[in-house]
């Protein structure tokens, strides 16, 4: 596939096949993704596919191994390219200057013979093949218009007295220059379009295949990555990669997470730790405990991530791909026009001469190369730079809302602030300190929210021992509901324990309002510092017990230190911020401030978050949320823009748009600019593509031959499309150098 034309016509005809559900052609990389229903016969994708006169060089259920595939061919198409246009500037020198070396006109032919047959054999076999398929695309352009050039200068040299004396002017420097030329642009163009794909590619070759695995510890046992099973332990010795994600089974190291998250500096892990295929580890070895395939990695993930997000189209890019459906055959004839005018009306005795001409130079200038690399060339840079950003963009629509965002909406709790709340202060109703610790200890140890890890490392410290759990159930965005050594506990958020068991007696209520007398864990009591209420800038989880209030935990959670600055610099960038959380309105409002937001949606429930998303965007606003957790799935899903943060839960980061691999809120800013450039850089492309056409093609016509006598050559036709394609591809590569 070489052009837009190309990319239509396949998806169209993979499109009518029964049972395919979606289909999508990506061209950089020559490869047809699609969706189908289970039992269909892949042979008749593949039949459809080469009854278009298109090569199917293979299937896999696997986008990489299916690209590589892509790729490979087009490593050797590269070359095939790069010896014609070594042959094509061997004889085109000569033929170029035959005047000035006294070649004779036979000896002309005879060196434009092979250049115009094997040179441009590519190109003639596209026409052959469009032409079974009733069908035209860029190589019919330039096929047509080298034979154009071709057999009217062979006539002319074996039939000069069956034309006009002024008419014996043989074109052998167009068919030099469109042959060569255009081959010299595609061999660029091949060159040029495998270094969009380096970030991916440098991922892929970082990726571990084969680890060391304690299967009779203490000896290790080499193996494949695809063989470890999930379960199984694996050694990672110093300066080594660790293979797969898992947990630390034993030992602790520093480990360098900079391919997946861009942080230089490296991240200290002990037992307990969660690591990532392929980190690396610097000092110390780690026995990790498998905990996702090799294929599931969150290597593997990304790779696919930026694979998908590459091969898909913005809105605007689908516009692009219908106009070039039929661009070609509009192009053809225009070209058969501007001959058959000049030929009719054209000044003697040049009508001829000028009829040919013309239409030699509208198919060769109007090839659409340039519409069809312009988005593709730019999401495959761009994306790529981006994933070294610790950026993943899920899909290319994505690019499009980036720049009409209107509003962003930050979850708190493990976004806005770190994630790793602390207890700061416990408040004991009833029941004595040791078993309100010990009760929100087994209740919270099944829950992965941030809050309760705080509670069960408090609960831990003190000195509190876990009892036996018989039935667990987390309850989004309020609590956790357990049954703990035979008596019913819950733990959450006042309100919601409020309404499930009632309020706590008004004595308790009262010390929960004006937080006086707090006791500690050790029954030692203290009261909050002076000036501080219990419920400013904290959280407070309620502990429940048999219908009965037991105490409370408050809890307090830092703000990245980031966010300050990203609040700040989106709305440098006109967006306005806001904050949605399930935390009461207090502590909402407390951090929202320390944030520089004014705007708080405070104590929303989950299924209230995605009601929140759905208030603005039906005030006509584009909005963007920010999340990590679980209960923020909802409002990522619905949200114009969905952003997770990695570190957040595999569902958070299933429902985003974007995932941001470092848990760095500059990077969201940073993310946000460089997609608002990778769309102007999409637009510039087809900008460009389309303005080139729209001026050129009147040229190439001959509209300026009445006025100012100037007809433009057919191999200067061929420079001027070879440059437009090739100033896409540039302009798409500045992207790479984004820093």
């Amino acid at each position: 596939m070489h052009c837009a034309s190309c990319v239509a016509r396949v998806e169209a005809a993979v499109g009518k096949i029964d049972g395919v559900e979606s289909v999508r052609v990506d061209m950089p990389s020559r490869t047809v993704s699609l969706s189908c229903r289970p039992g269909l016969d892949l042979r008749l994708v593949a039949r459809a596919i080469e009854a278009l006169g298109y090569d199917v060089l293979g299937k896999s259920e696997s986008r990489i191994e299916a690209e590589a595939l892509g790729f490979s061919s087009q490593r050797d198409e590269e070359r095939r390219f790069f010896w014609r246009f070594v042959l094509g500037a061997t004889l085109s020198a000569p033929l170029m200057a035959g005047q000035r070396l006294g070649l004779s006109p036979y000896t002309e032919l005879l060196l434009a013979l092979p250049l115009q047959v094997w040179g441009g054999w590519h190109f003639h076999q596209g026409l052959a093949r469009s032409l079974l398929r009733r069908a035209a695309d860029m190589n019919t352009l330039v096929s047509l218009s080298t034979w154009v050039a071709f057999l009217f200068s062979s006539f002319v040299v074996l039939f000069p007295e069956s034309l006009p004396s002024e008419a014996r002017v043989t074109q052998w420097d167009a068919v030099a220059g469109l042959v060569t030329l255009v081959t010299l642009g595609r061999w660029l163009e091949a060159r040029t379009r495998g270094k969009t794909s380096e970030a991916v590619a440098r991922l892929m070759r970082l990726s571990p295949k084969s680890v060391r695995v304690l299967r009779a510890a203490p000896s290790e046992e080499i193996v494949l990555i695809e063989t470890v099973r999930v379960g199984e332990v694996i050694r990672v010795r110093p300066g080594e990669q660790i293979g797969m994600d898992g947990v630390v089974a034993e030992g602790s190291s520093a480990v360098d997470e900079s391919l997946l998250t861009g942080e230089s500096l490296p991240v200290e892990k002990a037992v307990g730790s969660r690591v990532w295929g392929g980190t690396v580890v610097q000092q110390g070895s780690l026995d990790v405990r498998v905990e996702r395939p090799g294929v599931e990695s969150a290597l593997a993930r990304i790779v696919d991530a930026v694979r998908e997000s590459q091969s898909s189209k913005p809105r605007i890019q689908k516009l692009a791909d219908k106009v070039a459906s039929v661009f070609v055959p509009v192009v053809i004839l225009i070209a058969v026009a501007s001959a058959l005018l000049w030929a009719m009306y054209g000044p003697e005795p040049e009508r001829i001469l000028l009829a040919l001409t013309s239409m030699a130079n509208v198919l060769a200038v109007a090839c659409p190369c340039a519409l069809g690399l312009a988005t593709p060339l730019a999401l495959m840079a761009g994306m790529g730079k981006a994933a070294e950003m610790g950026v993943f963009i899920r899909n290319a629509d994505v690019l499009e809302d980036i720049g009409k965002l209107d509003a962003v909406l930050f979850d708190k709790t493990g976004t806005l602030t770190e994630g790793r709340p602390k207890v700061v202060e416990t408040v004991v109703f009833q029941g004595g300190a040791d078993r309100l610790l010990a009760l929100a200890m087994s209740a919270e140890q099944r829950s992965e929210h941030p809050l309760a890890a705080a509670v069960v490392a408090h609960a831990g410290l003190a000195g509190a021992e876990p009892e036996p759990v018989e039935r667990f159930e987390a309850v989004p965005g309020r609590g956790v509901r357990a049954s703990v050594a035979g008596r019913q506990v819950l733990v959450g958020t006042v309100p919601w324990l409020t309404r499930e068991v009632g309020p706590p007696p008004a004595g308790d209520a009262a010390r929960l309002a004006d937080h006086g007398g707090a006791v500690e864990a050790g029954g030692r009591a203290s009261r909050p510092p002076s000036g501080r209420t219990l419920a400013a800038g904290g959280s407070v989880l309620g502990v429940c017990a048999d219908g009965a209030w037991l105490g409370a935990f408050v809890l307090a959670d830092a703000l990245r230190p980031t966010a300050k600055s990203a609040v700040a610099s989106l709305k440098e960038m006109g967006v306005e911020v806001m904050l949605v959380t399930g935390d009461r309105k207090e502590t909402a409002e407390a951090c929202a401030r320390e944030a520089g937001i004014a705007k708080v949606f405070a104590e929303v429930l989950p299924e209230e978050k995605a009601q929140v998303v759905r208030r603005l965007m039906a005030g006509g606003l584009r909005v963007a949320m920010v999340g990590e957790g679980f209960n923020d799935a909802p409002a990522l899903s619905l949200a114009d823009i969905g952003v997770a943060l990695a570190s957040g839960t595999d569902i958070a980061v299933e429902s985003a748009d974007m995932t941001l691999m470092k848990p760095d809120l500059g990077n969201l800013t940073r993310a946000l600019k460089f997609g608002r450039r990778i769309r102007r850089v999409i637009r510039e492309n087809l900008f460009w593509a389309f303005a080139y056409n729209v001026a050129l093609i009147p040229v190439a016509a001959g509209a300026l031959y009445p006025f100012f006598g100037i007809m433009l050559r057919p191999q200067y036709a061929a420079a001027a499309m070879t440059l437009s394609s090739i100033s896409v591809v540039l302009n798409s590569l500045r992207l790479r150098r984004t820093t």
